[in-house]
């Protein structure tokens, strides 16, 4: 093999150890074996002492602390080279590990590799700036490497691997490609759910099937018109457009109470009356407080602007798998009315009325991504639109190629018109990617018939499944979903574990050994 160096130093900077065992991966590879690469932590690197003429190769793999700064076995590097002058003979290449969750994301690799630069030295890969689902990335970038080591120096600066950092304040502006309602209209029917698919092909976004889109709604005008005939100040729609007007925090409602003086809301906020509390919030903006416990007098404009925060993202599971170059989501337009106003659900009707482009963002869930190998058994559990992450696991393992034993158990009220997705579903199961599709449609009979009793109808297959390490993946609405679930997993599993220790039960057992995957809205 043609070898552009005969001397490699992988370095790495690890607070985790994710960095370090990335180095120790590549130092196994064949490509670099065969060079007797020398791994170290980055702090041990000698940048003016080591041969770094045309022969020798710095390999950098390393995370950023916190909000970019140096892990601490990294930090006397980035002191030595911030007082090193040329390095015009070092040829390096950054794998650079990070956290789109904060601002300054992989801030301490995009630092060296600005540094470097200065000094002279020649990249051979262009720098790699992953997010926390990083092992896509790597494996490309060790490809290209082997690539780079064989000659091919055009393969090294044609790679692009980086993950854009948006968030609140540098949110990506998606359009929206299709809206499409997926029940049908009944008497009695919940609420219109929608598939909504956002472009994001060229965005530099990167997400997998479980993570969660962030989405900048703008509030209803009509709620600001209404603040603002409240106040008697029609400048009040401006100066309040940005702030949150649903979500009201325990902090504000005190200083509400305190300003408006009112004994009713101070005693609501008591934690013996937090029942009584949910229940008055549930479906409640800052107008419905401000109308029953406040008076234009007590609570000035100016102060109630200053009290409030910023408006606060609302988050969505992703229905779609990473390389889809689009986001689907699946959701339900929230309409109700509360003391003679009508209202709708901020996020949901933005998504579904606004025709320009929407702000968004994307963070990871890792905790509700695919997980095991191949011979691993999946058991998904949804309701309604809890259908979303699912749907984006099993398109995930369809563009993967690589089916898996998968049992889907949906839940709705009738399957005429609540259906969700049910051409794609029974497209999935013909092609062998679902392996098992099982409903449950609680108003289609006489009696009420929910998930929990179609997990119990197959408990001889979930036993199995259980058996031969399956991961349970449960989505759906926080109030009930859970404990039911539960419940319905101790009852089929409790013959099978009667010897097991009785300190907890079998589904706490599996929630420890990391099987159950929560995602509860």
């Amino acid at each position: 093999m043609h070898a552009i160096a005969q001397r490699v130093v992988i370095a790495y900077g690890s607070e985790s150890g994710n960095a370090k065992a990335l180095a120790q991966a590549l130092a196994a590879a064949p490509c670099v074996a065969a060079l007797q690469p020398q791994v170290m932590p980055l702090n041990d690197v000698d940048l003016l002492q080591a041969p770094w003429g045309d022969e020798a190769l710095l390999l950098i793999i390393s995370s950023s602390f916190g909000d970019g700064e140096p892990p601490g076995n990294a930090e006397g590097f980035l002191a030595r080279l911030r007082q090193s002058s040329s390095l015009a003979q070092l040829r390096y290449a950054i794998f650079g590990l990070g956290d789109t969750a904060y601002p300054n994301f992989c801030g301490f690799t995009k630092q060296l590799d600005a540094l470097l630069q200065e000094r002279g030295a020649q990249a051979i890969i262009n720098r790699v700036d992953a997010d926390i689902g990083y092992a896509d990335f790597f494996a490309r970038w060790q490809s290209v490497l082997e690539q780079v080591l064989q000659g091919d120096a055009q393969a090294g600066l044609a790679l692009s691997l980086r993950v854009i950092a948006y968030g609140e304040n540098d949110a990506y502006a998606a359009d929206i490609l299709e809206r499409r309602q997926l029940n049908h209209a009944a008497p009695d029917a919940e609420p219109g759910a929608y598939h909504i698919r956002l472009a994001c092909e060229g965005s530099g976004m990167r997400w997998r099937a479980g993570d969660t889109l962030h989405v900048l709604a703008q509030n209803d005008p009509q709620l600001l018109a209404q603040l603002a005939q409240w106040y008697g100040a029609p400048e009040a729609a401006e100066l309040l457009r940005d702030k949150e007007l649903r979500q009201i925090s325990k902090g504000v409602l005190r200083e509400l109470a305190r300003l408006g003086g009112s004994d009713a809301l101070k005693g609501l906020l008591k934690f013996s009356q937090r029942q009584q509390l949910e229940q008055y919030l549930w479906g409640a903006d800052v107008l419905d407080v401000l109308q029953d416990f406040c008076t234009p007098e007590t609570v000035p404009l100016a102060q109630l602007a200053q009290l409030l925060s910023p408006r606060l993202p609302r988050a969505y599971s992703i229905a779609s798998h990473g390389e889809a170059g689009h986001i689907d989501l699946c959701i339900r337009h929230v309409r109700y009315e509360r003391q003679g106003r009508s209202r709708e659900g901020m996020a949901t009707h933005w998504l579904l009325a606004h025709d320009g482009p929407v702000q968004v963002y994307c963070r990871a869930n890792p905790g509700f991504r695919l997980t095991g190998d191949a011979a691993t058994p999946l058991i998904l559990i949804g309701t309604g639109t809890g259908i979303a992450p699912l749907m984006g696991l099993l398109r995930e393992l369809q563009a993967s190629g690589q089916p898996r034993q998968t049992c889907l158990f949906f839940g709705e009220k009738r399957q005429a018109q609540d259906f969700l997705y049910r051409e794609e579903l029974e497209s999935l199961q013909a092609e062998g990617v679902l392996h098992q599709l099982v409903t449950a449609f609680s108003r289609d009979g006489a009696e009420k018939y929910y998930v929990q009793h179609a997990l119990q109808e197959h408990a001889g297959t979930l036993r199995d499944w259980i058996a031969q390490g399956a991961h349970v993946y449960v989505c759906g609405n926080k109030q009930h979903l859970e404990r039911a679930i539960g419940a319905a997993f101790d009852a089929l599993l409790a013959d099978a574990e009667q010897g097991a220790a009785h300190d907890e039960t079998p589904w706490q057992r599996l929630g420890r050994e990391g099987r159950v995957h929560l995602e509860l809205y």
